[in-house]
């Protein structure tokens, strides 16, 4: 019985140190904020991705190609910039307010898609 016990232990010892050993690394999240670049085309009255998302404080550049001239709004942040065809637009800011906001073909105000500001 003493035995039985004895390896019981070891091998409860055994396996809480592989885990201990292989277990995955874990980040913590940085507090710093990001410098983030996003490649975004607009076809077909959609953006692409649908949603940008980022973090409180990050420096953001949304570099924004599209099929047909549109002028891009991004509300909260009342950005508007045009883009043509053969001219892809940067619009840059910093990301200072968190919510979920409109991205928006400020010609035909149609919902295009939307920027998420996560809090930090």
């Amino acid at each position: 019985m003493t035995r039985v016990l004895i390896v019981a232990v070891l091998v409860i010892l055994g396996v809480g140190a592989l885990f201990l050993a292989l277990r995955p690394e874990t980040t913590a999240p940085s507090d710093e904020p990001r410098e983030r670049d996003v490649d975004v085309s607009i076809a077909k009255g959609e953006m692409d991705p649908r949603e940008v998302s980022v973090v409180e404080g990050d420096s953001v550049t949304l570099s924004v190609s599209a099929e047909e001239p549109v002028e891009v709004h991004v509300h909260g942040y009342d950005i508007e910039e045009e883009v043509e065809p053969d001219e892809p637009a940067r619009i840059s800011f910093d990301a200072d307010l968190t919510g979920r906001f409109d991205i928006e073909d400020h010609e035909t105000e149609a919902v295009i898609g939307t920027l998420v500001v996560r809090s930090r």
